[in-house]
């Protein structure tokens, strides 16, 4: 007689009764590969199409991803990470500032900024750090209205996440000085500071973002952090994934998203990658995942090299030269010069959902083995891992799965609407912010002799 798990994997594998019941079924190769597979992780992004920030934006994008919970891994018994980007939840810390005596209508400027910094817990040199951190800020010119500790609940974490969660410091204020656009850029240069001088992690430092992440699985974020579920956190974007570790050890440092991007994959040109990125100057985080020195790229060319979201990503995902040479001659002139001067960096599989400001790239590499899903609802468009994460009655098409190596890019206009490019329209775009730098395609090609 066949149990039931034995039952559905019979059933899964097309094995005979006589197979099934072999003293060694369970070491047969078909059998073990399907038991030890895993899904890739979980992705999703959500964006408001009326631009207006709400909290059911931020409730519908956890709960795709809790559907997604099969694409998540477990260590020790433990999910082994899970986190979400959001904007920065400004009525809780218009909130926070006026229960500490400063205008709350701080938390609407424009240069108002929110750090999230994991320290590792225990230490005896933890408030001689933390000195050092506020000392840099000082040093930078920024001014810090508020830190404090992140409300969380440690009772939400598995024994073994608890063993390792590290000291959460928030902190607040306000870049003053320097021109606003600017004010991301002061705010890398201080993370890289912060990451030199000491030994935090800065999960987030954003005029327009705040990262929460945890050790364990959605329920345990969403249990571990209760302003999240605070009906004034309100986000016009969000961005969650869900981990499953494929060649790095789980931690809460490791955990996604990172400071621009969700990753699900892997970057499988992990040493070319970082010896381009020294050869740039790039300043990689100590002992970082795949992930995150991708993620650090791409904050690099964009913060010291100037260049959009959109261009970062093609600089480290280029279409593959068969696809170039299709293109019209001004576009193959750009490409062939980004690829000489720059790379390309990294080879998935890998499908990407990243932020920067209000605007969202989404991407899936040339190998296309890592779906990436584009969907249309009533009140959002989403980027997802699965289809079905949406319920059906909500949407107004059937989402579309991206093709191995496309892009598409979402620029959101606050308060009024989302505009939607695909990828020859962002082609065009970079086309045209490319000539803007250099003048003319005939220079491009002069550079390329």
């Amino acid at each position: 007689m066949q149990n039931k798990n034995q039952l559905q994997i019979s059933e899964r594998l097309h094995l005979s009764d006589a197979q099934l019941n072999a003293p060694n079924w369970l070491t047969a190769p078909d059998v073990k590969t399907w038991l030890d597979e895993r899904d890739a992780c979980a992705l999703v992004a959500s964006v408001r199409k009326n631009g207006e920030a709400t909290h059911g934006n931020l409730k519908r994008a956890m709960t795709a991803l809790s559907i997604m919970g099969h694409r998540s891994g477990e260590v020790n018994g433990e999910g082994d990470g899970c986190g979400v980007m959001t904007d920065i939840p400004r009525l809780l810390w218009a909130q926070a500032l006026e229960k500490a005596g400063k205008p709350g209508w701080l938390a609407e400027d424009r240069r108002f900024f929110v750090g999230h910094l994991m320290l590792p817990n225990g230490d005896a040199q933890l408030e001689a750090h933390q000195k050092k951190i506020l000392k840099l800020f000082q040093e930078a010119g920024i001014e810090v209205l508020l830190e404090k500790p992140i409300h969380s609940r440690p009772q939400a974490l598995g024994k073994t996440a608890r063993q390792q969660v590290p000291y959460l410091w928030q902190i607040a204020g306000l870049v003053s000085s320097g021109p606003l656009e600017n004010v991301e850029r002061s705010l890398f240069n201080l993370t890289l500071e912060i990451e030199k001088q000491t030994n935090a992690h800065v999960a987030s430092l954003s005029s327009n973002v705040a990262v929460y992440k945890v050790r364990g699985s959605i329920e345990t974020l969403y249990q571990f952090y209760p302003e999240l579920r605070d009906p004034d956190f309100t986000t016009v974007i969000t961005i969650g994934h869900a981990r499953y570790s494929t060649n790095t050890a789980t931690s809460f440092e490791r955990c996604q998203p990172f400071s621009l991007l969700g990753h699900n994959g892997e970057i499988n040109t992990i040493a070319r990658l970082r010896e381009q990125a020294a050869m740039l100057g790039v300043d990689l985080v100590h002992n970082g995942s795949d992930s995150q020195d991708l993620d650090r790229l791409l904050a690099t060319l964009i913060h010291q090299y100037r260049f959009t979201l959109a261009e970062a990503l093609e600089l480290a995902f280029p279409p593959i030269l068969s696809e170039v040479e299709k293109f019209t001659p001004e576009l193959q002139a750009i490409y062939q010069y980004y690829r000489q001067a720059f790379g390309p960096f990294a080879q998935g599989p890998a499908g990407i959902v990243s932020r920067f400001g209000d605007e969202c790239v989404f991407s899936v590499d040339a190998l296309g083995l890592r779906p990436l899903w584009f969907g249309d609802t009533e009140k959002e468009y989403f980027f997802s891992s699965e289809k079905g994460v949406y319920h059906l009655d909500t949407m107004l098409l059937d989402p579309v799965p991206l093709s191995p190596g496309e892009k598409m890019r979402l620029r959101i206009h606050r308060g009024r609407s989302v505009e939607v490019a695909d990828y020859p329209t962002l082609q065009q775009r970079m086309l045209n912010l490319t000539l803007r730098r250099f003048g003319s395609v005939e220079t491009l090609k002069s550079r390329l002799a």
